[in-house]
């Protein structure tokens, strides 16, 4: 058996997360995702990228190291300056073997080197083109640089986020990049069935802004047509600034749990000990818990802090409580489910053992081929040359060429 898609070909022009995360869901799927890099390969502060630190059993201790390995398997690389003609030559006949041609640059910047979805149109006529940017394809922003946090500061992410003390607080990930990485991939595959229906190719535009506006439809439908003014968090356990307690992380003896339903306050109060919340005056109607959010919180939070969160558990998980752990990144990745369901894999890499994230998508019939590491710089180069009928050292003339974007 072989993934879904199985034969699609991606040409990768992408870097940081939002486009290289989309392309690796694609090639989870079984596509041969080429990826093409600079002759020279640099980080976002000019120093010479080390995606593996090869030599002595080193391992990659870098933020950014850690960025290109989780989300650039099971792909190859080939390394092209697309500022020269032979560049371009190479990119043009690749395109012309690409179902999807996927970049996230900002708008123009792949007009300039003659690789527009035009240019690529008239290659490949029904050539799938998707754009991945931060603010869109127009408008007035169509010029700024868009990344993850700047994204959370005008979508107003930032703002549903906020600290007890009503501080605006971004996200502690890049949730935009990965909310754009998953739409532009389910654009892509939309695409791919829309050209297997009317055999026709088109443009896919994609942005950052879009994604993470998208993902907070819940707070933004509620603001905007019910009026409840600015949500508020009040208090550091609570977790959904328009949803009263018990919804968030209370503090335990020796942790923190998270309760998240107002349907079950009487079951809850009897199985810790607290007299039924619901039944208080303050408390025993919805707008109620929220108006009066801090005094709950606070006698739900005094309560679990006599006891453990092994106690805890143990008691109101038999009962169905919505309640889980808090865990650390240590113990979310011993996790018993996390473990069984295999949501961690440990691939071969040039370092020796590399452990990445698997992807969250199960089949019971298209199994993917095994994953492979995140590639070399330029790694598949003469592989790739070859399969176009080219040369393989057709490019090992030493370059010392710039960014191509």
């Amino acid at each position: 058996m072989t993934g879904p898609l199985d034969g699609v070909t991606v040409l990768d022009f992408t870097e940081r997360v939002q486009g290289p995360y989309a392309t690796q869901m694609l090639g989870d799927l079984g596509a041969d995702v080429i990826k093409v890099e600079r002759r020279i390969a640099l980080t976002p502060d000019g120093r010479a990228d080390e995606r593996y630190a090869t030599g002595g059993g080193a391992r990659p201790t870098s933020l950014y190291r850690a960025t290109f390995l989780a989300n650039n398997r099971n792909k190859r690389s080939i390394a092209l300056d697309l500022k020269t003609d032979a560049g371009r030559r190479i990119a043009h006949a690749l395109v012309a073997k690409a179902d999807i041609v996927y970049e996230n640059f900002r708008p123009g910047a792949m007009a300039r080197l003659g690789l527009a979805y035009e240019d690529c149109a008239r290659i490949k006529p029904d050539v799938i083109y998707v754009s991945a940017s931060g603010y869109g394809h127009d408008g007035p922003y169509v010029d700024k640089p868009g990344q993850d946090v700047l994204i959370q500061a005008v979508s107003g992410l930032g703002v549903v986020n906020e600290a007890a003390d009503g501080r605006p607080t971004p996200v502690g990930m890049s949730i935009s990049d990965v909310l754009g990485g998953v739409n532009g991939a389910a654009a892509a595959l939309a695409a791919l069935v829309h050209r297997d229906r009317t055999g026709e190719g088109q443009q896919v535009h994609v942005d950052l802004l879009g994604a993470t506006l998208a993902a907070m439809s819940e707070h933004i439908v509620h603001f905007a047509n019910n009026h409840p003014g600015e949500p508020v968090r009040e208090t550091p356990m609570h977790g959904h600034g328009y949803i009263p307690p018990p919804y968030g992380f209370y503090r335990t003896q020796d942790g923190y749990i998270a309760l998240s339903s107002g349907r079950q306050i009487p079951e809850i109060c009897a199985l810790i000990g607290l007299p039924d919340l619901s039944a208080d005056p303050r408390f025993d109607t919805f707008d109620k818990r929220n108006a009066n959010r801090a005094d709950m919180e606070l006698l739900i939070e005094e309560r679990l802090s006599e006891g453990t969160t092994d106690h805890w558990l143990s008691i109101l998980e038999p009962a169905d409580i919505f309640v889980a752990r808090v865990n650390s990144l240590e113990e979310a990745l011993a996790d018993p489910q996390i473990v069984h369901t295999q949501r961690l894999q440990t691939l071969e890499g040039p370092d020796g053992d590399l452990t990445l994230v698997s992807s969250p998508m199960r089949f019971s019939r298209s199994v993917p081929k095994p994953a492979s590491p995140p590639p070399l710089h330029g790694g598949s180069t003469a592989e790739i040359l070859v399969e176009l009928g080219l040369p393989a050292d057709l490019l090992s003339t030493p370059s010392h060429e710039g960014a191509h974007a």
